[in-house]
């Protein structure tokens, strides 16, 4: 009796008899090959756009960066609406970072507008979410990621904005202010370094146009002591209007803003405690 035939694939004809069906490397080819229209090729068939949905939100791709690496790690295919990543809880859950908290920040799709559009937000975790930006206006009390180290920025208000900064509107002064001794701190900008015991290191703005890094020769403020800072790491400067702004030089460990909520576009980083993603928006 003859024993059953081995099973072989280049003999399978696919759902329906004549039927053969494309084969994964077939149709990665045929992506890859969109290129001028040929003899052989349809008319037109370059300008054909490979297919997407439309009737469904779009997914993303977040990536748990690896130590040491700036777009590669474990891939994580975000399908709903709602991701919370934390220590503790959450559906991405980052157990060995003990600088981020139990639950931490959530990734949110919402529709606006007719598009769909993907929002970071912290959960008032105690050492903040931070996004990775080229360029940035300074407010007031911002605080920053500059190498290992993070700064808050001291626009140093004076007049109203000081009043503001220590009294609500509705209130008024209950007793008749003293005359006070002034330092540099209350008249000029600073970068404030911010240490688990407390304030650090006071480096003061001086100038309208201050770079800021480890080459003594060419910064204004000098953080020679951080390895991951770059020469020229980021620069803070005035505008006419008197606006302060902050902008990465292009470093390799970049510049990064601590936010309450923001929304992300195309390919973003952000950080949770020591821990970097990159959120892909398809």
């Amino acid at each position: 009796m003859a024993g059953t035939p081995e099973y072989d694939p280049r003999a399978a004809t696919g759902p329906v008899e004549g039927t053969r069906l494309e084969s994964v490397e077939e149709i990665r080819q045929a992506v890859r090959s969109r290129r001028p229209a040929t003899a052989k090729e349809a008319p037109g068939e370059s300008d054909t756009m490979p297919f997407r949905p439309v009737r469904r939100p779009p997914m993303a791709l977040l990536c748990i960066l690896d130590d040491g690496d700036r777009d590669d790690g474990e891939w994580v295919r975000l399908r709903s609406d709602r991701v919370v990543i934390g220590r503790v809880e959450g559906d991405i859950v980052i157990p060995h970072d003990t600088m981020m908290s139990g639950r931490h920040a959530e990734l949110t799709r919402q529709l606006e507008n007719g598009r769909f559009r993907w929002y970071l937000t912290d959960l008032q975790s105690t050492n903040g979410t931070y996004i990775r930006v080229g360029n940035a206006h300074l407010k007031h009390n911002q605080e920053m990621l500059i190498g290992s180290r993070c700064y808050r920025f001291d626009a140093a208000p004076q007049g109203a904005a000081l009043a503001d900064a220590t009294e609500s509107e509705d209130e008024q002064p209950v007793s008749t202010r003293g005359w006070q001794s002034l330092s540099a701190a209350d008249l000029i900008p600073a970068l404030i370094e911010l240490t688990p015991k407390g304030e650090g290191q006071r480096h003061l703005l001086t100038r309208a146009d201050n770079w800021i890094g480890r080459n003594p020769t060419t910064c204004s403020v000098v953080l020679g002591n951080d390895p991951f800072v770059s020469p020229q790491h980021v620069r803070i400067h005035k505008d006419s209007r008197g606006r302060w702004h902050i902008e990465s030089a292009k470093s390799l460990n970049g510049l990064w803003l601590r936010i309450d909520q923001a929304p992300l576009e195309g390919a973003c980083q952000f950080q949770l405690g020591e821990q970097r993603f990159l959120l892909r928006v398809l």
